[in-house]
């Protein structure tokens, strides 16, 4: 028989280990879901109010241009009796940007004084010259910066009719003899004859200011006033009275017809800077027929 063999004693099995949980299951109740929802209502709502603050005190940044300017220059109402010339201008607000707090005007690239209040979407420009012709901008104004100036609007002032001008100036003048009879000396022509010419200087001063229509004018040294006629210019004036012997004197009035041909904007003064026509004088010394010359002229501003 075999010796006994020495019992093992017997395997015991470990116990399993119990199961450790990921997570806990927590029952849902109404709640905890209204919880929820207002957790997640006031976050939005917390949201909304932070973007509109953002966006309220955001920098809307410099205005845009202004725009739609326009400009209309004026002179005067028909009949021109008052020259009086102006530049209207009107502009609608920048369209997007900050707010204009005031607006300047540009002329020719210049600035205009003085600020224009933000309310005024107007302006008078009263310092202007007849026949120019001026570029205008504006510029909005803002606590953000400037905007760029609008697009250039051009605009000419008209001029006022031609009859409307001043003669006023020494003129240059051209004499052509056209007719004379029984007189030794006219205008400065010696032994007038048909044809003869001669040149002189002529000085007339007007009797009004640049403000003001067509108006009399005064031959400088003579007495008596040459007046608008239509497009011409009319009137007789006291010429420096005739020799006739032995210390007498007789009158010789001159009678002057003339008629415009050239017009321009003279420091700022419409003025005839051109005219053609006829010069005549007469005279009768006692005891001798009358005298008498008749002369064609031209005259020009130099």
């Amino acid at each position: 028989m075999d010796p006994e063999q020495p019992q093992s004693p017997p395997s015991s099995s470990p116990e399993p280990e119990a199961p450790y949980p990921d997570s806990v299951a927590i029952p849902d109740t109404p709640e905890r879901s209204d919880r929820r929802l207002a957790i997640g209502l006031a976050l939005g709502a917390l949201l909304v109010v932070t973007a509109a603050i953002l966006w309220t005190t955001r920098s809307p940044g410099p205005p845009s241009a202004p725009v739609a300017l326009e400009a209309t220059a004026t002179i005067c109402t028909d009949p021109c009796e008052n020259i009086d010339a102006t530049v209207s201008l009107r502009w609608t607000p920048p369209e997007t940007g900050a707010a204009a707090n005031g607006y300047r005007l540009v002329r020719d690239g210049a600035p205009l004084d003085p600020v224009i209040h933000r309310s005024t979407l107007s302006f008078v420009d009263e310092n202007v010259t007849i026949g120019q012709e001026y570029d205008y901008q504006v510029i909005a104004l803002s606590s953000e910066g400037d905007s760029p100036p609008s697009a250039a609007i051009p605009v000419t002032v008209p001029t006022p009719p031609d009859d409307e001008a001043h003669l006023n100036g020494v003129y240059e003048v051209e004499l052509t003899v056209r007719r004379a009879r029984s007189i030794g000396a006219a205008f400065g022509i010696e032994d007038p004859r048909r044809g003869k010419n001669a040149d002189d200087r002529w000085s007339f001063r007007s009797a009004c200011g640049p403000d003001e229509g067509g108006c009399p004018s005064a031959w400088a040294g003579l007495d008596g006033d040459i007046v608008p006629a239509g497009s011409g210019w009319e009137g007789t004036v006291d010429g420096v009275p005739a020799r006739c012997g032995r210390g007498d004197k007789a009158p010789a009035p001159i009678d002057l017809d003339l008629t415009t041909t050239e017009v321009e904007v003279v420091d700022t003064d419409w003025t005839v800077t051109g005219f053609e026509g006829s010069v005549s004088v007469s005279f009768r010394c006692p005891g001798f027929p009358r005298a008498a010359a008749t002369l064609d002229v031209i005259g020009s501003l130099p």
